[in-house]
């Protein structure tokens, strides 16, 4: 879009009045396509920065800048106790004091409104894992947190990962030295054995 806005060429000002009319109602018309959206993201950076959790848009937020962007109260899973007979509104704005929960459950939440809390009743009590980074698509904790470190700390995550990779390769290149060590020297062995077999065989024939 913002190709568009650039300055017409030689070329194009030369056109009849009536297609420059036309261009330039182009350029308006796309130019107030840009507008909103500019504003939008502006907006959003504003309520980001009057937020008491830290907000991390995803390259899907990026690309559609419309979609409201929860909080993050927490990298990881939140442990809880759940009762089969209570519901509990899960908060999906990432704002609630009362994490993983809504603290003031209604239509839509109070301090973000352009989310609104989510019902949850388990089918059975026990400890539950629910989501702490609120990127999951549903309430419980789906390993997007761990996706969501990997992108604030690529340089940890990257040597860790060719740490794992390199032991990984230093114990299975030993594994299978041993391997072929123990087959080379059981080897001589069996010939041993069958060549120590074969004269009694022979002896014992008529």
């Amino acid at each position: 879009l913002r190709s568009a806005l650039v300055a017409p060429s030689q070329r194009e000002l030369s056109r009849p009045p009536r297609e420059m009319s036309g261009l330039l109602g182009r350029v308006a018309g796309l130019a107030a396509r840009v507008a909103p959206a500019e504003a939008a993201g502006s907006q959003a950076c504003a309520s980001w920065a009057k937020r008491a959790n830290p907000v991390y848009p995803s390259p899907w937020n990026k690309w559609f800048p419309y979609e409201p962007v929860p909080s993050t109260p927490q990298i990881g899973p939140y442990k809880v106790q759940c009762s089969a007979k209570e519901t509990y509104h899960f908060c999906t704005c990432g704002e609630s004091t009362t994490q993983p929960w809504c603290e003031a459950p209604g239509a839509k939440c109070a301090k973000v409104p352009e989310f609104a809390p989510r019902a949850y009743q388990p089918q059975h009590d026990g400890m539950k894992l629910m989501c702490g980074c609120k990127k999951a698509p549903d309430s419980f904790c789906n390993g997007s947190c761990a996706l969501l470190y990997a992108d604030l700390n690529p340089i940890m995550v990257g040597a860790a990962g060719f740490g794992g990779c390199f032991a990984f390769g230093l114990v299975y290149t030993w594994m299978m030295h041993r391997e072929r060590t123990g087959a080379s020297s059981t080897a001589p062995r069996a010939r041993r054995g069958r060549a120590r077999a074969c004269p009694l065989r022979l002896r014992a024939a008529p």
